[in-house]
């Protein structure tokens, strides 16, 4: 077996076995419309607009970004995370003693 092959196999082998950094881009999808409708039900006030910002991986879970704002054409917002564990399924939104622990 030559050299090429043998890198080949073992970058077949690298991407099945570790996987991607992150979820497809449909699960992402997913993930952060969930996450809009668990932060509405929780913490959003007087039916707010709540919207998807970013997302990033930290510690093996999803991190995810949202705006919370008086209207959609606002600009100003305030800032809301949403972790997800891939592994477990839950969804939890950090405390504000706890969210420094999720930034980037």
């Amino acid at each position: 077996m030559n050299s090429f092959t043998r890198i080949g196999i073992f970058g077949l082998l690298s991407v099945s076995v570790f996987g991607c950094s992150g979820p497809s881009s449909d699960e992402l999808k997913l993930y952060s419309e969930k996450c809009v409708e668990f932060y509405k039900e929780k913490r959003a006030e007087n039916g707010e607009h709540v919207e998807y910002r970013s997302n990033w991986m930290k510690d093996g879970r999803l991190v995810i970004s949202l705006a919370e704002k008086e209207s959609k054409s606002d600009s100003s917002y305030t800032e809301g995370l949403c972790v997800i564990d891939l592994k477990e399924g839950t969804i939890e939104l950090p405390g504000l003693f706890n969210q420094g622990r999720w930034d980037k």
